[in-house]
């Protein structure tokens, strides 16, 4: 029945989508064909750089001094005055915030070279060509790409992972600030989600939890225009209102 009423959903969707939809135990009860073709990454490509840091255990109480210069737009950081932050905050504001700022200055931590070969390593589908809100050009790889099945690798490891950085990673997600996709319709509490968005790419990843069980979703695009990106955010919300439904929960 969810599978039929997925399909119905994305049938007459403009542009190009991927979904893929996993249970608590890791089975999929539905995927589209594309859920290994790449998309730009937009936001989603944090996950990655969170991964790669708990892949590499650091002490998160360290202070990084933010240069001006390494101010870009997206964030809390490009507004506010203080410029020394710890690890462990700007992991929280990359995450709960979509911080653009606090993602370059732990891409440049974590060195830039030596996080892109550990993603062309590790996840079949993460590629990392730029750093955030610098100018991207495909034709030389200066772009970062996903796949919704990359995502989702990603999503779950940091979720399920239950030591102190695991719990760092659940908090900012839980307190995720966008929740205009997946997530709109739903009760405020039983959802984390990560979100990206380009002019022409919009993405969200949320786990739906109802009592003790859980789906976790990925639904990620690439439209042209206003009119096509109003309809995509539109089957996200209902996407997501299904995926509560099927575990039992009730939209009121």
């Amino acid at each position: 029945m969810l599978a039929s009423k997925l399909d119905q959903l994305l049938r007459p969707l403009p542009g190009r989508e991927a979904l893929l939809i996993t249970n608590a135990a890791g089975e999929v009860l539905f995927q589209t064909d594309s859920v290994n073709d790449r998309f730009k990454s937009a936001s989603l490509i944090k996950l990655g750089v969170a991964a790669y840091m708990q892949a590499h255990p650091m002490d998160l109480t360290q202070t990084v001094t933010v240069k001006d210069e390494a101010i870009v737009e997206g964030g809390m950081l490009c507004h506010l005055a203080q410029r020394n932050w710890s690890l462990r905050d700007l992991l929280d504001l990359m995450l709960s915030d979509s911080d653009n700022t606090a993602t370059n200055v732990l891409i440049d931590w974590c060195g830039f070279d030596q996080l892109a070969a550990w993603f062309k390593e590790c996840y079949q589908g993460l590629h990392l060509g730029r750093y955030l809100m610098a100018e991207a050009d495909s034709q030389t790889g200066k772009e970062n790409y996903i796949t919704a099945a990359a995502a989702m690798k990603l999503f779950k490891q940091l979720l399920d992972d239950p030591s102190p950085f695991g719990e760092i990673c659940r908090g900012a997600m839980y307190n995720q600030s966008s929740r205009n996709k997946l997530i709109e319709n739903l009760p405020e509490g039983c959802s984390w989600n990560k979100t990206g968005e380009l002019d022409d790419t919009e993405h969200d990843i949320a786990r739906i939890m109802v009592d003790d069980q859980y789906l976790d979703v990925c639904f990620m695009s690439h439209y042209q225009g206003l009119r096509e990106r109003a309809k995509i955010i539109l089957a996200m919300n209902q996407v997501g209102e299904l995926a509560y439904q099927e575990l039992g929960g009730t939209i009121s």
